[in-house]
């Protein structure tokens, strides 16, 4: 990234919501500060199924900025019958699965426009608030090192970083697809952390609540909940030399149902960056600089 500049780079600012109301309208003005910083600047936003002002919202801001599009579906119980493989304990849809579903169709829409941009911006835009100009310095911060993604740092209340669900290292590579309860009573314990500052963290998947993507590499995958065969053989070619003995003492030899669903099920963004690096683009950081906090 030699004379790295961020004013000579396009951006497109992607994210999916549901009832996100004024939580987004809010995000939106904050990170259209941003549009002087860039030689381009877009948003494009996926919701479906919203039941407040989110749809009233994207389209008085649609009315406002040329440069702000989004998709809005109204999905049937026939549709989500369709998409959701799994259930809750009580019968109810796998909500991840409709997550995957809306984070690919937005991807293929993304994709329509690809050749405008440099890099992909994908946030959680109606919950994490944070300082839009702190995406700068983490352009800046890596403007020397040869990254596919870089995620960010979204915390909790207590300052801990949040994410545990996306997050994979040579540390910590199972998630509870692997290990049960025992990830839920003690791994993810164990990621929810607080990070120091000025690091760039190496890691198989994070996620944190919004990540940089190089187009290349956001374009070479799709997302995935489910710990099926092309998921298994990536995860075979992780490095598992840091796993501690408690991981291994618990592990299960296949994936198992787990977070509450009837199959089992993942983040999809653990398969989504594994298919990355199937692809080639592995090098993804997580940088403990570009920290958000978590109003939910």
């Amino acid at each position: 990234m030699k004379n790295f500049c961020v004013k000579n780079i396009s951006v497109l600012i992607i994210g999916i919501t549901k009832n996100g109301g004024n939580k987004l309208k809010k995000n939106i003005s904050r990170l259209s500060k941003l549009e002087g910083c860039f030689k381009r600047l877009d948003f494009l936003i996926y919701e479906n199924g919203s039941t407040d002002n989110t749809i009233k919202i994207l389209n008085q801001i649609k009315q406002k900025k040329s440069n702000f599009n989004f998709i809005s579906e109204s999905l049937t119980q026939d549709d989500i019958n369709k998409i959701c493989k799994a259930k809750t304990l009580d019968g109810k849809p796998c909500r991840i699965e409709i997550i995957t579903y809306a984070r690919n169709k937005l991807l293929k829409e993304a994709e329509k426009h690809s050749e405008n941009f440099d890099y992909i911006l994908n946030m959680d835009l109606d919950i994490l608030f944070q300082n839009p100009f702190d995406i700068i310095k983490t352009f800046e911060r890596f403007s020397e090192t040869d990254f596919d993604c870089i995620t960010g740092c979204g915390l909790t209340k207590w300052l801990k970083y949040r994410d545990a669900y996306a997050f994979r290292s040579k540390e910590f590579p199972f998630g509870p697809e692997f290990l049960g309860e025992f990830w839920w009573n003690d791994t993810v314990h164990r990621i929810q952390k607080r990070y120091k500052k000025n690091q760039k963290i190496k890691v198989y998947s994070a996620f944190g609540g919004a990540a940089i993507y190089k187009k290349e590499a956001y374009f070479s995958s799709l997302y995935s909940c489910y710990p099926d065969g092309d998921f298994i053989n990536e995860h075979q070619k992780l490095d598992f030399s840091k796993v501690d003995s408690l991981q291994i003492k618990n592990l299960n030899d296949s994936p198992v149902p787990n977070t509450g669903y009837t199959a089992p099920i993942i983040c999809e963004h653990v398969p989504f960056h594994y298919g990355m690096r199937k692809a080639g683009f592995k090098k993804i950081f997580l940088d403990t600089s570009w920290r958000f906090i978590f109003r939910d």
